[in-house]
């Protein structure tokens, strides 16, 4: 019979006995803490969590928790399926406690109430009746004062402050500046106080403007200091038109929002952000308003700036948010509106439609401001231009009308003429025959007709015979209440 060495045998028990234990090793409990410390403040009720994998009850286990100090502090003690604190360290009494339910579930984690700073440092979970090799596990908790925690709290509040008022300064400031380069032209035509503002922002060149021989030159030469200056003198120059000249300034955006209503209900974009900044408590915060659509927004954004305190320096605000985060629709509905009085200006037909640009080129190929000012320049020009021949044309009116008058005057002349050679000397008329009136011709001179050269009436005598010149005479009369009646039609 063949039999194996000793040696042999043993080790074939050495690696059964391995397997064995590397086998049941994977299915052994294990004590598990948080990989975390615990941070706290001081007088708060906190947790030390700890538990058992895989999950199997704890109820007939005994748990210890102690402190680990100086010298080991007795926290709590589970033990014979109670809390045994016999000899608990004072500190400790009546603030520790387990969750006696969940121990079934292998919970087995330490409620601590009112943390004091004395409670900070390092506690363990410790089970000796376990058979495995980790039977315990160590939680660290770290307690703040809350005082000082409040004190780092409202530091960090107003540093946020801070950075926040920053921020509204530096978004204000360009905000500013873009409503002054935005509105160059209306601004440099209607300014009434332009060396007063420039005195209190720039002095350094007051005198320069201030012997500029017109309105428009000193307007010229303020804003070669205000784009010298950049963004922040243009602020200075927005806060002091507001303060001086507030309904020149909040005109400007109150009637731009309400002219161009429509077009900006259907096709402003950034609708939320408006809303957030302009009506965050009344429209924004408000869960319905996320559930329209964007026309629908802009809506009740209209209805909310009709019913604010100050409609249009909410409307003024709204412009310059306009300014700042829908940009390109502002210059499209400003050279839509420019055009749009151009054509009407010039009585041109047909309906004048502009288009937006589209696409990520948009900014880059749309009108610069520089092209706005050569539009209204022009456009400032043409009206010139037709101011001049409207005004030539009511001084030709003016004349004709002299003209009339003068006439009016000759025919009027004219009539007494007629009336004189019709009556008696006495100024009553008389009945007379045709014969008569023929013999008391002959010895008148006319006197009251015109002409350089008057004839006597003997040397006409031959001119008036029996019928044709009565004839003629009643046809004078006849022609001289004609003319006045036509003269008092005219």
């Amino acid at each position: 019979m063949k039999t194996f060495p000793t040696s042999a045998v043993w080790c074939f028990g050495i690696l059964f006995i391995s397997a064995s234990l590397i086998t049941t090793g994977s299915s052994e409990v294990q004590v598990v803490g948080p990989a975390d410390p615990v941070v706290a403040l001081a007088g708060d009720d906190i947790i030390l969590p700890c538990s058992l994998e895989p999950n199997v009850s704890a109820e007939d286990m005994a748990v210890e928790w102690t402190g680990l100090y100086l010298r080991t502090r007795n926290v709590h003690l589970y033990l014979d399926g109670r809390d045994s604190n016999e000899d608990q360290f004072p500190s400790y009494r009546g603030r520790t406690s387990m969750f006696h339910e969940e121990l079934k579930n292998g919970n087995v984690s330490l409620k601590l109430t009112r943390v004091t700073l004395s409670d900070a440092g390092s506690y363990r979970c410790f089970i000796p009746t376990l058979t495995s090799q980790v039977k315990e596990t160590t939680v660290q908790l770290f307690v703040e004062q809350r005082e000082r925690l409040e004190e780092q709290e409202n530091e960090c509040r107003k540093l946020l402050e801070e950075q926040v008022k920053g921020f509204k300064l530096i978004r204000d400031m360009k905000r500013d500046a873009k409503f002054v380069n935005r509105n160059k032209v209306h601004l440099s035509q209607n300014v009434t106080m332009v060396t007063i503002a420039f005195y209190l922002i720039c002095s350094e060149r007051y005198s320069e403007i201030h012997v500029a021989r017109t309105r428009q030159d000193q307007m010229r030469l303020f804003y070669e200091a205000l784009d010298s200056g950049g963004k922040k003198v243009k602020s200075d120059f927005y806060r002091i038109l507001l303060d001086l000249e507030p309904d020149l300034v909040i005109d400007l955006g109150a009637i731009f929002v309400d002219d161009h209503k429509d077009q900006l209900i259907q096709r402003v974009t950034m609708v939320k952000s408006i809303l957030h900044e302009l009506f965050y408590e009344q429209l924004y915060c408000n869960t319905r308003i996320h559930q329209m659509t964007s026309q629908e927004q802009m809506r009740q954004l209209y209805k909310a700036l009709e019913e604010a305190d100050d409609p249009r320096k909410v409307k003024l605000d709204f412009y310059r948010i306009l300014l700042d985060l829908e940009p390109d629709l502002v210059k499209y509905l400003e050279k839509r509106k420019l055009l749009e009085e151009r054509d009407e200006l010039l009585n041109l037909p047909g309906h004048l439609e502009v288009r937006r640009p589209s696409g990520s080129s948009a900014s880059s190929n749309w009108m610069e401001d520089n092209d706005l000012y050569e539009l209204n320049k022009n456009l400032t020009g043409q009206l010139g231009g037709l101011q001049g021949e409207l005004n030539k044309v009511k001084m030709e009116k003016d004349g004709l009308q002299g003209e009339l008058i003068e006439l009016n005057e000759k025919l009027r002349k004219a009539e007494e003429t007629i009336q004189s050679l019709s009556t008696s000397p006495g100024g009553q008329q008389e009945t007379q025959t045709p014969s008569q009136k023929s013999e008391r011709i002959e010895g008148m001179e006319m006197k009251s007709l015109p002409g350089p050269g008057r004839k006597s009436v003997p040397e006409m005598k031959p001119l008036l015979a029996a019928g044709p010149q009565n004839d003629d005479l009643d046809e004078m009369e006849r022609g001289g209440r004609v003319t006045t009646d036509n003269n008092s039609m005219l």
